[in-house]
């Protein structure tokens, strides 16, 4: 089977603590050859793709939501996944057939979640509301002010009601306002105030420590000066080297002795995670998508031979520097000593690296189709990245990072997908790996589709033997 892409998109409550993913999929060859049945096929990417993945990294611990067909129910594909692993989002429309509402009943029987996607209320939709743990209203589709409406005609539901395709700021704002408490989209990675000039004191001082930190040729004990000034970077530095993770044999106790261990690379890029990390009233997300992207553009830039694997790095890493900083991408791109084609890359999108972020920014929200034409087996390096962000947000939140479990205000079954151990993380540059216990380098990107199956790949084997890789 080619390899399947698959993106993610966070689903947050009313703190903005994620809360579960919706999972897109797509398979590389349904691009490339005829299909006699779209549906069908559309089933067997999600399926496989399924087999493949190892959900507990991809998600961390959270609910993966994936979009279904009516055939992926009917034709009894959804029998390889076991109840409380993935929830289903099925569309409205799809409820008009008998045969599929008593199919969803009987998976609901079952122990699966459901939840209905692009929900207009419609009348013959409101005698099987109660199969499902949460309806979807589109800002896309209904407007600020008709999503309010409806989500008042909702208030006998007793699951969840989410706000999706939330682009902005203003879509976030108008959701809260009217009552939502669960929200989808990327809004997250905009800033809050766009219209206010400069950066605020406070973060001019973060702003400072960044700059200073992409500077190549910058000492250990210039780092060491940076991190004493910040207490609360100084900790997470200790508590870090002295994690179990390194497993030495005496506590580190000084700022010059950690650093020591990590060599100047590793220091430098952990304590620009760090310092990004620190920055209050973000959500832990906006991190995670700021290391997802880091990486691709590390590993995506490096292939396209673009520039260094550092500078592709920092260019992913400073995409979301504009939300960040609550400021436009301009005036904060100002107080930064880039050169002037990293300037236009992510202030206006220009060059072959501004394509690079338009192409990860594309994956992101799905859209793989053309983003594959500008990096081949772009979606295996971009599911990598978001692997790898995942590791590396254990040792910026202590042992949480963007996984850490929020109690829902509301929701109407306590069933659950088990919660998964992230695995250990990684060091942050494999060229030089902190002594004494390196970690495993991150797998290539093109290894990723050929990694060892898992549990879903070898219960899908005993349930469909027919249908094994060859």
């Amino acid at each position: 089977m080619p390899a399947a892409f698959v993106a993610r998109q966070p689903i947050f409550n009313h703190k903005l603590s994620v809360v579960g993913y919706e999972l897109l999929f797509r398979g590389g060859y349904i691009h490339d050859a005829p299909i006699a049945d779209p549906e069908k096929a559309t089933a067997t990417v999600v399926l496989n793709a399924l087999t493949e993945l190892d959900l507990g990294r991809l998600v961390g611990g959270k609910t993966a939501w994936v979009n279904v067909s009516r055939e992926f129910i009917l034709g009894g594909l959804v029998a390889a996944v076991p109840p409380g692993v993935v929830g289903f989002e099925i569309l409205e429309s799809d409820l008009v057939e008998q045969d599929m509402v008593e199919a969803l009943r009987d998976l609901k029987a079952k122990g699966y979640k459901l939840s209905l996607d692009h929900f207009f209320n419609r009348a013959e939709s409101q005698p099987h509301l109660d199969l499902f743990d949460a309806v979807k209203l589109s800002m896309l589709d209904l407007g600020h002010e008709e999503l309010a409406t409806q989500l008042q005609r909702l208030q006998s539901f007793e699951g969840r009601i989410v706000a999706e395709k939330l682009s902005t700021r203003e879509d976030h704002e108008a959701a809260v306002n009217a009552g939502f408490e669960y929200f989808q989209g990327f809004f997250f990675c905009k800033p809050s105030v766009v219209a206010t000039r400069g950066v605020s004191a406070n973060r001019l001082a973060l702003m400072q420590v960044l700059a200073a930190l992409q500077n190549p040729d910058i000492e250990l004990n210039e780092v060491e000066a940076l991190i004493r000034h910040d207490v609360a970077l100084s900790f997470r530095l200790l508590r870090y080297v002295n994690s179990a993770y390194f497993g030495l044999r005496s506590e580190v106790r000084s700022i010059g002795q950690a650093l020591a261990l990590l060599g100047t690379e590793n220091a430098r890029r952990w304590a620009t995670l760090s310092v990004l990390a620190s920055i209050d009233d973000k959500p832990t997300e906006l991190t995670l998508t700021a290391l997802t992207r880091a990486r691709f553009c590390e590993l995506a830039g490096g292939r396209l031979g673009i520039a260094s694997p550092a500078e592709m790095f920092t260019l992913g890493l400073f995409s979301v520097i504009d939300a960040m900083m609550d400021s436009p991408m301009h005036d904060v791109v100002e107080s930064l000593p880039f050169a002037e084609d990293m300037r236009e890359a992510l202030v206006l999108h220009r060059g072959s690296r501004g394509i690079l972020l338009d192409t990860v920014e594309a994956f992101e929200h799905g859209d793989d189709e053309n983003a594959r034409t500008v990096v081949p087996q772009g979606g295996e390096i971009y599911l990598d990245a978001i692997m790898w962000a995942n590791s590396t947000a254990e040792s910026l939140f202590g042992g949480g990072g963007g996984t850490a479990t929020a109690t829902p205000a509301r929701t109407r079954t306590s069933a659950a997908s088990a919660e998964s151990k992230a695995p250990p993380a990684v060091p942050l540059n494999s060229k030089a790996p902190p002594a004494p216990a390196p970690a495993p380098p991150a797998a290539p990107a093109a290894a990723v589709a050929d990694a060892k199956p898992g549990f879903f790949a070898r219960l899908f084997g005993r349930l469909f033997p027919s249908l094994r890789r060859s």
